[in-house]
């Protein structure tokens, strides 16, 4: 699923989530390792293995290089770990499983879709997982992200704004510094090399493959690099095609504004227990106020953070699950308290190998996946801009400052990759209210690279495996057989 690092930071009106990028598919695997992978019980091996009741999954690092470009050059650790069939006389291969990031780990998918609607799966194929190289067990920088300073008293929205900029491009020039070399290479385009690395090392001429969220991203650069060894693909609400950051948040509003007169309406329904009002227009009314009453003046969580008008702005464009929740915290802070949501965590340690624990969000993996290959987010004045426009367009959950927050200072150039279509099966399932990942990116995603799309109806993301209809991804990947139309969702 895909990482929730926004939600920590909608209090500084910075929030982000994820992307589809790649450099051109110019370069294999040459120089990618080749040596059998030495598998031993991830419960035993793994510190701190987070799996209760693991039915068996083991663990083994692959070496690959840092930079495809250079293959005899420096190398790095990939974490693997793999949940044998368990039905052998009946196995077909090999699936692997990315369900979602930018910046935490994805090494636990086989234990957990094990136990989920795919269980079947796990009878006839080995089940794959990885932490994508920069994350969890695999090899990385340690990092933390600086604040930033005080503001001060008065100060408008758009100095708060530019103080969050400027801190991030400080954290960004002293993370990247740290180890440049490796964090250029932090790419989705050499995640999907590393998954080739892992292919070759389990010796399957082909691989299933399954992602979620940002796990798409992988899976479609996988397939545009390496479409002759994609046995069948399914991806699960869709990133888009092209990494234009900008372009990504005016989606994410449109589909969250949406959302917003929703929630409008419950909140009317809920007077009694919420009091917001007892029409949508009064709610709305409401909400605004408190809206710029904190933006006015925002709420102190500490030393670090504010909550603020962009803070109320991620709350509305939540889908309906989250709108109890959403509810809670504003009336909470209307009525002067702290909202559980916003108050900081403890600070998770980002540590290296089998002998330590993979807690936390990496966040220089993350900015890299944005930075290393999207465009935009480098111009604050052109970020506050685009962000006041989307104001307008959408009054409700507009102006949210989410995917063009994080490249601040980046020293890079954007290294734009674009996908091509593939001849392997390919199914493309979509969500229709979700503004996480909105349905049109799936749409989009499908124009550029092919294959077939199933539209699900709810705003869920990444709610396929938890769905009946996920009997036609199991389908899917025994038969082939792909699935257009539409599906049930989550009621």
């Amino acid at each position: 699923m895909l990482s929730t690092r926004h939600l920590s930071r909608a209090a500084l009106t910075l929030a982000a989530t994820v992307c589809l990028t790649g450099l051109p598919a110019e370069a294999g695997t040459a120089g990618a390792a080749t040596e059998s992978l030495d598998w031993k019980r991830c419960a035993t091996t793994a510190k701190d293995w987070p799996v209760e009741n693991d039915p068996g999954t083991e663990c083994a690092m692959l070496t690959v290089p840092m930079d495809y470009a250079n293959p005899r050059g420096r190398t790095i650790k990939i974490a693997v770990s793999r949940l044998k069939a368990t039905d052998p006389g009946k196995r077909r291969g090999v699936l692997v499983i990315s369900p979602g990031g930018p910046g935490i780990s994805n090494i636990t998918a086989p234990a957990s879709y094990a136990e989920g609607g795919l269980g079947t799966l796990a009878g006839d194929h080995d089940l794959i997982g990885f932490d994508p190289r920069g994350v969890g067990y695999s090899d990385k920088i340690k990092c933390q992200e600086g604040s930033p300073g005080e503001p001060s008293p008065g100060a408008s929205a758009k100095a708060r704004a530019k103080a969050v900029f400027d801190a991030m491009a400080a954290s960004n020039k002293r993370c990247t510094a740290m180890d440049p070399g490796f964090v250029r290479q932090l790419t989705t385009t050499n995640i999907a090399r590393d998954v080739d690395a892992i292919r070759a090392a389990l010796g399957a001429p082909k691989i299933g493959f399954y992602g979620v969220s940002y796990g798409t991203a992988v899976g479609l650069t996988y397939r545009s690099m390496f479409d002759d060894r994609v046995d069948r693909m399914w991806v699960d609400s869709v990133m888009p095609p092209v990494m234009d950051l900008a372009a990504m948040d005016a989606d994410a509003d449109a589909v969250g504004e949406k959302l917003f007169e929703g929630f409008l309406t419950w909140l009317a329904g809920r007077d009694h227990e919420y009091h917001f009002g007892t029409t949508a227009a009064a709610v709305r009314t409401t909400i605004f106020a408190l809206r710029d009453r904190l933006d006015r003046k925002p709420l102190a969580v500490g030393k670090e953070t504010r909550l603020d008008g962009g803070w109320v702005r991620g709350l509305l464009g939540m889908d309906a699950g989250g709108w109890a929740a959403s509810a809670r915290d504003l009336a909470t802070v209307r009525e002067g308290g702290i909202p559980r949501s916003a108050r900081p965590d403890p600070a998770a340690a980002q540590v290296f190998g089998f002998d330590d624990t993979p807690l936390g969000m990496n966040t220089t993996q993350y900015n890299a996946i944005f930075c290393n290959e999207g465009t935009g987010g480098r111009d604050f004045e052109q970020v506050w801009a685009d962000a006041q426009d989307r104001r307008q367009r959408f009054p409700g959950t507009g102006g949210r400052i989410e995917f063009t927050g994080w490249c601040a200072g980046w020293p890079w150039p954007a290294r734009p990759w674009q996908p091509v279509k593939g001849s392997s099966p390919l199914q493309l399932s979509g969500h229709v209210g979700e503004s996480t990942t909105p349905y049109s990116w799936a749409v989009d995603a499908g124009n550029a690279v092919g294959g077939t799309l199933l539209t699900i109806q709810d705003a869920a993301h990444g709610s396929l495996r938890r769905l009946p209809c996920a009997a036609k991804a199991i389908d899917f990947f025994r038969t082939g057989r792909t699935s257009g139309g539409t599906c049930p969702g989550v009621q």
